[in-house]
């Protein structure tokens, strides 16, 4: 195992090919953000469910769709707010916009899945670069997506959420009924807002469920513990 010295959030090491070293890959924030993220996740998925099937497992009606809609609120704020605070200050805003590049890697990815291309060819995003004596981690372009996407969901359901809100008590949400402006043209086009909250529900249950997948199975258990301690054990190649 080679001894490692952090400086300024980076790993300076003596290290040899085919070497196991330990690298910092989630900082505090990060990981403070995301495990914040997953118990609000839990939360607002709940008690959407139960708004859906009218059967409420704690409380009444009317206190899940307060904690629901507060959670929906506070979602907003800490996954576009508190998150793009993190990619400002580690100046990483640039990282997790896709660029023509990354589609060309989802190719290369997809093909290397179906056994068309051999793994070799698979595109690296994090490694050791035992010249610079430096770990590089990239975002993967699926991460890109999911992120950008996942932001836009955020909004749109939170202005969706803040419309049926309205609807069923006016000013309900105070300042925020603003919002309800957002969605008033789809209305007109005869779009039925309900629908869409309940579908964007489904996005984030879907893509929600996959990464949960991903994150426990053998080959990637190493990154889950990682976003609890934020340290990894990599192989300089």
């Amino acid at each position: 195992m080679a001894t490692l010295t952090k400086v300024d959030s980076k790993e300076v090491a003596t290290t040899s090919i085919n070497e196991d070293i330990t690298v910092i890959r989630y900082n505090t924030p990060q990981r403070f953000h995301h495990w914040v993220h997953v118990a609000l996740m839990i939360i607002f998925f709940l008690t959407g469910f139960e708004l859906f099937i009218k059967i409420y497992f704690v409380g009444d009606y009317f206190f899940t769709r307060e904690l629901h809609l507060i959670v929906g609120i506070f979602t907003g704020f800490w996954d576009i707010l508190f998150f793009g605070a993190i990619l400002i200050w580690y100046r990483k805003v640039s990282e997790i916009i896709p660029t023509p590049r990354d589609f060309l890697d989802i190719g290369i990815i997809v093909l290397c899945a179906l056994k068309i291309l051999p793994d070799e060819k698979y595109p690296k995003y994090d490694f050791y670069n035992p010249e610079k004596k430096k770990y590089v981690m990239k975002y993967h372009p699926l991460q890109k997506l999911l992120t950008v996407s996942n932001i836009l969901m955020i909004f749109l359901m939170g202005i969706t959420g803040i419309a049926l809100a309205e609807e069923l008590v006016p000013g309900s949400t105070g300042v925020l009924a603003i919002l309800v402006l957002l969605v008033t043209p789809f209305q007109d086009l005869g779009f039925d807002i309900r629908f869409l909250h309940f579908l964007i529900y489904l996005y984030f249950l879907f893509t929600t469920l996959v990464h949960f997948y991903f994150a426990i199975i053998p080959q990637n258990r190493h990154r889950l513990k990682g976003m609890v301690t934020g340290k990894e054990q990599i192989k300089v190649t």
